[in-house]
């Protein structure tokens, strides 16, 4: 491997595969399929319930608090409900359930009152369900404030990218802003490399080429962000048509960096557009205008809007 390759060499390696896939998913994942050695080994039960998705997360904490009061309403069922003071049910499925609400309580340690443990075993039970309930909340809590402190880039990109008019020539354009209307990111950097396949020797090799952006860094991100690669003699885009940016299968592999001044802390994301993202010959529609108090308006409704034109 040549030094220059070896310098553009991402992680992704030169093999492709007969189906095209996009190496980076639309949520900024890596699209690799790993056979792990050891799935307990390579497995960090805190990171992946800090990273999964607030709506698994929500169902994996009801869960657990369903499945440990059915254990210890077990416990204080098949113990004896005599071991409880105050139940009130006929049937054995009204006692099971009185002894899962109480076990609720006792878990919460909210403790309502009316039932109450009357003998050893059934205070035991108590006692061990309480201290696996505060180490349980305790666990919960710190998880939810480490889902909430954790610092994230939500940037809304433009739907496509595209091939526009500029200067004279073309250049390949996205668009990006700020989601976040009360968090501010600063000291903005982006680069974008470009994920070709290249023939030598016959063989269908992948390739990552670095492109050059007009302009790579801004120091405020108030507004959106036009990111612009002129296509130039130096571009690896030159001289490519449509077709030919489809058979070489094109993605565009976008990573952006920059500073939260909300968390203090450096934040990053990543993106991609592939080959059947790319609309050639299109330019961007203004998301800009002026409103009544002479302010400037940006509509990010608007972020992903392009007219077709001729090149």
């Amino acid at each position: 491997m040549t030094k220059k390759a070896e310098e553009n060499e991402l992680g992704f390696g030169t093999k492709t595969s007969s189906q095209k896939t996009r190496l980076i998913n639309k949520d900024g994942s890596f699209n690799i399929d790993r056979i792990e050695q050891s799935r307990l080994g390579s497995a960090s039960i805190y990171h992946a319930l800090i990273t999964m998705s607030w709506r698994k997360f929500n169902v994996i904490v009801f869960t657990y608090f369903v499945i440990i009061n059915v254990f210890f309403a077990g416990c204080y069922y098949f113990s004896g409900m005599d071991g409880l003071i105050g139940w009130a049910a006929a049937s054995e499925k009204d006692k099971f359930m009185e002894a899962f609400f109480f076990s609720t309580q006792t878990l919460s340690t909210v403790g309502f009152g009316r039932i109450s443990p009357g003998n050893n075993i059934s205070s035991s039970i108590a006692a061990i369900e309480s201290l696996v309930g505060l180490l349980g909340f305790a666990l919960a809590t710190g998880l939810l404030y480490g889902r909430f402190s954790r610092p994230v880039a939500r940037l809304i990109f433009s739907k496509n990218a595209i091939i526009a008019p500029f200067k004279g020539g073309t250049a390949f354009q996205f668009r990006l802003a700020n989601k976040m209307r009360n968090s501010q990111i600063i000291d903005m950097n982006c680069r974008v490399t470009l994920a070709k396949l290249e023939t030598e020797n016959g063989v269908k090799i992948r390739r990552f080429r670095p492109i050059e952006l007009e302009l790579k860094n801004i120091i405020f991100f108030p507004m959106s962000w036009t990111i612009n690669h002129p296509i130039n003699e130096d571009s690896p885009l030159w001289g490519m048509c449509a077709q030919d940016m489809k058979d070489a299968d094109l993605e565009f592999l976008i990573s952006l960096n920059g500073f939260d001044d909300t968390f203090s802390q450096n934040v990053n994301t990543r993106y991609s557009y592939t080959h059947e993202e790319l609309i050639y010959g299109a330019k961007f529609i203004s998301v800009f205008s002026t409103n009544s108090k002479g302010q400037t308006s940006q509509d990010l409704k608007k972020l992903s809007d392009y007219e077709l034109v001729k090149l």
